[in-house]
């Protein structure tokens, strides 16, 4: 197996793990994070969880953004009428 097969194998596990990823609801994004974080500790430096690890980190980003983006347009059709 050639250095790019392997580029091209990661890179195919990641979009693949993201997609399953968005699927799922946070308790059990953080189940995932958690059953991530026990095999981690018990083989450490493999590069699957590496790669789970930063995948499970880049939806919980995407979810905090997409929830301020969804307050923020709440928040932004709020009128307070100050007059005095």
């Amino acid at each position: 197996m050639s250095e790019d097969d392997g580029t091209t194998q990661e890179q195919i596990f990641r979009v693949v793990y993201a997609a399953e990823l968005k699927k799922k609801h946070d308790n059990e994004l953080n189940d995932e994070r958690r059953r991530v974080n026990y095999q981690e500790g018990k083989t450490p430096g493999r590069r699957g969880e590496i790669i789970m690890q930063d995948e499970i980190s880049k939806e919980t980003i995407r979810r905090y953004y997409l929830n301020q983006e969804k307050g923020s347009r709440l928040n932004s059709n709020i009128r307070f009428n100050l007059r005095v």
